[in-house]
């Protein structure tokens, strides 16, 4: 016969069990902290370091936006610039001059080891472009470049299949627009089940080890009736679609699944604003 147990013992037993319950959850959230950190995009290469104390990496965000990691120049040319070209090397001559990461049109400014992200010219994108340089208009001094190669990959919003499933789930096609944020176009369901939440986790489908994700409210209560409502979401924290195997509609109380689709394991998409250190309260483009 068994001895009995003690209320100490039972307690022990209690906090272990809920010890290894949370576990999952903790391994993903450990997994979400370093899938945000470190991706910018797809880097670009160093920028040369010529004159002026000028260094930093350089990444394409998307299309349209170049990232500068810890960027170096120390404001002393008469008249810096950040230019790019689709010429053989850099030059002002035909040449298209950016807005710093303020927007400002000026000579720019000392910079030490900072994060900076601009935007390109109106119509102009990566594809049209050979270099990007800190340049010196007064001396025509090229203070340190970077070449941009024809084949570079930049990131980009990704498709991938739509909802489909019980309780009328449903939805066109999902788009990652970034690294953080899925666009669902015409999103249904039929709001009578008792404790729906928007769902991810790691695997092929959705288990109760997940986590719920906020509406497009920022609220986590369950989810109210859907008519092709077309909606956009934000994965909460440091979590990103490259910690999450899928998404979906999930029932928390009963643990069913309304309806998911996979996320794939490799996409190529922008960081999000907020690896950038942007607020969303900025815009990423001038």
């Amino acid at each position: 016969m068994a001895a009995p147990t003690s209320g100490n013992g039972r307690q022990r037993s209690r906090v272990l069990n809920v010890a290894i319950a949370v576990l999952p959850v903790i391994c993903l959230l450990v997994g979400q902290a370093n899938g945000l950190q470190g991706y910018y995009g797809t880097k670009i290469g160093d920028l040369s370091e010529l004159h002026h104390g000028v260094s930093g990496s350089v990444y394409a965000v998307d299309a349209r936006t170049i990232f500068l990691k810890n960027f170096n120049y120390d404001g002393e040319g008469p008249t810096a610039y950040f230019y790019v070209g689709n010429t053989r090397a850099p030059t002002n001559k035909g040449a298209h001059r950016l807005r710093d990461e303020r927007g400002r049109a000026g000579v720019l400014r000392k910079y030490r080891n900072e994060d900076i992200t601009l935007s390109l010219p109106e119509g102009k994108t990566l594809r049209d472009l050979r270099w990007f340089s800190v340049w010196c208009d007064d001396f025509a001094t090229n203070f340190g470049d970077v070449q941009i190669r024809n084949d570079l990959d930049f990131p980009r919003p990704t498709k991938i299949a739509g909802l489909s499933g019980v309780h009328d789930v449903s939805s066109d096609n999902i788009v990652i627009v970034d690294a953080q944020t899925l666009l669902i176009p015409n999103f249904s369901y039929d709001g009578e089940a008792p404790d729906a939440k928007f769902w991810v986790g790691r695997g092929a489908a959705p288990t109760s080890q997940g986590i719920r994700i906020p509406d497009e409210n920022g609220k986590e209560t369950p989810l109210r009736r859907y008519d092709k409502k077309t909606i956009v979401l934000t994965l909460p924290g440091d979590l990103t679609v490259f910690d999450i195997g899928h998404f979906g509609v999930w029932c928390e109380a009963f643990t069913v699944d309304f309806g998911h689709v996979r996320i794939p394991d490799q996409i190529n998409v922008p960081p999000s604003l907020k690896m950038l250190g942007i607020s969303p309260q900025q815009s990423r483009f001038v």
